[in-house]
């Protein structure tokens, strides 16, 4: 997804809900921290769909905006890109601290790079893997700070572990 397509799906969906704030998670939210990420041979190229909390926004409201903006819609033939809107509860999701580290893009808020790649890291499908490499290869994220932040996650042992074990598949922890 190209910054452009972020920008376009944020004035849309701020058009139809004229909400108070937009947040951007996912790997658009990646946009922000550097828009070359969504160029052509970049990590976020074939990304095709921008996760979105909006606030407010009730159930009604969702349905609109998934008709209007969502995958499958029109919007989504014509462009080649959708919204996919999220459940507030998605932010339990995210280290602490997350909204200290948002970023501005595209008219919207966006969580950092840190969070982005602390939220794949746990989530750990292998297109998350590749971001996150990605994001350790250019410098975007430090895998100590993310190993500190996974270690005190209140996530389930298990879980911490299984995403230091990918941590460590995407990148070497620096000393």
């Amino acid at each position: 997804m190209r910054l452009s397509a972020l920008t376009h799906l944020v004035a849309a969906v701020r058009a139809l809900a004229q909400c108070e704030s937009v947040i951007v998670l996912g790997s658009a939210a990646l946009l922000g921290t550097s828009a070359a990420l969504g160029e052509p041979g970049g990590p976020l190229e074939t990304t095709r769909d921008a996760d979105l909390l909006l606030t407010p926004v009730d159930a009604e409201m969702a349905a609109v905006l998934h008709e209007a903006l969502g995958e499958g819609s029109l919007f989504d033939a014509r462009y080649g890109y959708h919204v996919d809107l999220l459940r507030p509860e998605i932010v339990a999701t995210l280290p602490a601290g997350w909204q200290s580290r948002l970023v501005p893009v595209a008219g919207a808020s966006a969580v950092s790079a840190f969070d982005v790649a602390f939220a794949k890291l746990f989530v750990g499908r292998d297109k998350d893997l590749a971001v996150v490499t990605a994001l350790l290869a250019q410098g975007l994220v430090r895998s100590a700070a993310l190993a500190e932040a996974i270690m005190a996650a209140p996530a389930a042992e298990r879980d911490r572990h299984a995403a230091m074990r990918r941590l460590q598949q995407c990148g070497t922890l620096e000393g």
